[in-house]
């Protein structure tokens, strides 16, 4: 508890995230919405423009083509920290474990909710805690929740984080949820979500150890229409914005101003085009960000 976890129509990612923030103890981990592959006719598509490019442009045109035939599955929100997780309340006399993440001793609570961290296996030296507390209604649809940890020994001393989800029926339906961490020198995280009658969305922001930025949002209406805005690995940020059907149109802009912005444009097939500022185009299929 406490760490980050090796963890798109709107009912279906409202459920999807109603299930991570129960749990409300790691970041949002996007794991996709598609992949495979995607063939490009006439071995890429490129028409017009300075052709094929060269050197640098090229790098940043494949990059653009990368992301766009892979889909989320590039997107990375960081390394997983190894630890071996239990499940909450499977142990009712709990014992003595190493945290192999945060190089600490723990012991579980005998709910299965709380967990305090030691310094020392004979646990006489008190290095932290991570505790995580819930309120169901008794007709077993809302609830509140509520999670938090912090370290304060070992070669990860400073690490804290919060996490509160809540969701209510009435007055009216409102779900909201967020999460708050930092693991100085390590990485930082934020997530935070709302859905209400109207449609919801969410934003996670994430900085590693090295100071690479990542960051997801995404919002979604009730005519079906949504819009998601986020960064890769390569510094690409991509704006897309779905219609209905899930055609749509989108950006992508990045450091290298000779070929971005880009734009993207796709069918409810999943077929489309990519413009780059020079001029030249890429043509696809198969649409990896379409929403599942």
């Amino acid at each position: 508890m406490g760490g980050c976890k090796d963890g798109c129509h709107m009912k279906t990612s409202m459920y999807a995230f109603c299930a991570v923030g129960i749990a409300v103890c790691a970041p949002l981990v996007l794991t996709g919405c598609g992949g495979g592959t995607m063939p490009f006719p006439n071995g890429g598509g490129n028409t017009g423009g300075g052709g094929n490019g060269g050197g640098a442009n090229r790098s940043v045109k494949d990059e653009v083509i990368s992301a766009v035939q892979t889909g989320f599955s590039t997107y990375k929100t960081g390394k997983s920290s190894g630890r071996k997780r239990t499940t909450r309340g499977e142990d009712p006399n709990p014992t003595l474990a190493f945290d192999a993440f945060y190089e600490l001793w723990y012991l579980k609570s005998a709910d299965g909710e709380a967990v305090t961290y030691f310094e020392d296996e004979a646990c006489t030296l008190p290095a932290g805690y991570s505790r995580y507390d819930h309120n169901y209604a008794e007709n077993g649809g809302e609830f509140k929740a509520s999670s938090s940890f912090s370290i304060t020994k070992g070669p990860k001393a400073g690490a804290t984080g919060t996490g509160l989800t809540e969701l209510v029926y009435s007055p009216e339906f409102l779900y909201t949820f967020s999460l708050v961490g930092d693991v100085p020198g390590y990485y930082s995280y934020s997530t935070t979500a709302r859905w209400d009658s109207n449609g919801g969305g969410y934003k996670s922001y994430s900085k590693d150890q090295i100071g690479v930025v990542r960051r997801y949002e995404a919002s979604y209406n009730n005519d079906g229409t949504s819009r998601l805005l986020f960064t890769d690995e390569n510094g690409l940020e991509f704006t897309l914005n779905y219609n209905a059907d899930q055609s749509g149109t989108g950006t992508v802009t990045g450091k290298d101003t000779t070929v971005l912005p880009a734009t993207i444009v796709w069918d409810a097939n999943g077929s489309g085009t990519i413009t780059f500022k020079d001029g030249s185009t890429e043509t696809f299929v198969d649409f990896q960000f379409r929403r599942s």
